[in-house]
């Protein structure tokens, strides 16, 4: 058992400090500014780091400063601001440090800056989309009542699913035009004729299930006919520019 000396007992910080704090509030306050400035180094770390690491670092990043923001409100609660003070409630904290790592890691994804391959990159970046959804419904599910009435509805799990089908048309068509081919011209230009159907499918789509709940006069049949139109003539404009190298090779 150990024994605390008389003389340690009832030493008080806070008179010997002399700065017009409490004891509790001091030893909050040096918690915030050790959990902030270890926050600080792991952003420092996610610059430096490669691979999916900074994925890890931002995530460790953003839970030391969700730590910090708690120890500040426990040590001046009279100094929250009424619009900040919901939000240092350890459960409504938590949820959106656990939103705000979803949503680093789904950026760190999207990016896919370490992958070379264009079907590793596009693979890498359906997986930071879907993660960006999962966080999305998540925050639509646990902060409604932080919602406006007029998003509520595009957080929904059907519009954030609609939503992702739509993104991930568009990456498709941007890794099909970009995509590395090893073979002669031909391939190339085989691969791109997806380009121009993605796209087409991405914008009617696109159209209607979100176009039309915004703008409801938009007309519709013509959107989607002038998105067939240009779909089939880009797919058959690549088509004869392959077929065309295929008889020069």
């Amino acid at each position: 058992m150990i024994v605390v000396p008389p003389l340690v007992a009832e030493f008080d910080l806070a008179e010997y400090v002399g700065i017009g704090l409490s004891t509790n509030q001091i030893a909050y306050l040096a918690g915030t500014l050790f959990l902030a400035l270890f926050g600080l180094s792991a952003l420092r770390h996610a610059s430096r780091a490669t691979g999916v690491l900074p994925a890890v670092w931002v995530g460790v990043a953003i839970a030391l400063f969700a730590g910090a923001l708690l120890l500040a409100a426990r040590s001046f609660p009279d100094e929250v601001p009424d619009w900040l003070r919901p939000w240092t409630e350890t459960d409504r904290l938590t949820r959106a440090a656990a939103v705000a790592v979803l949503l680093g890691c789904a950026a760190v994804l999207l990016s896919a800056y370490w992958v070379r391959g264009s079907m590793s990159r596009l693979a890498c970046r359906m997986a930071g989309l879907g993660l960006a959804g999962v966080a999305v419904w998540l925050a639509g599910g646990w902060f409604a009542d932080q919602i406006p009435d007029p998003v509520r509805e595009w957080t929904v799990q059907s519009a954030i699913m609609r939503a992702i089908v739509v993104f991930a048309l568009v990456f498709v068509a941007a890794a099909m035009w970009v995509r590395q081919s090893e073979g002669p011209p031909h391939v190339l230009w085989r691969n791109r004729s997806f380009t121009p159907t993605a796209i087409a499918m991405a914008a009617i789509l696109a159209t209607r299930w979100f176009a039309i709940r915004i703008w409801p006069d938009l007309p519709k049949a013509d959107v989607e006919f002038v998105a067939i139109v240009l779909g089939v003539i880009g797919t058959g404009t690549c088509i004869l520019i392959a077929a065309g190298a295929y008889l020069l090779r």
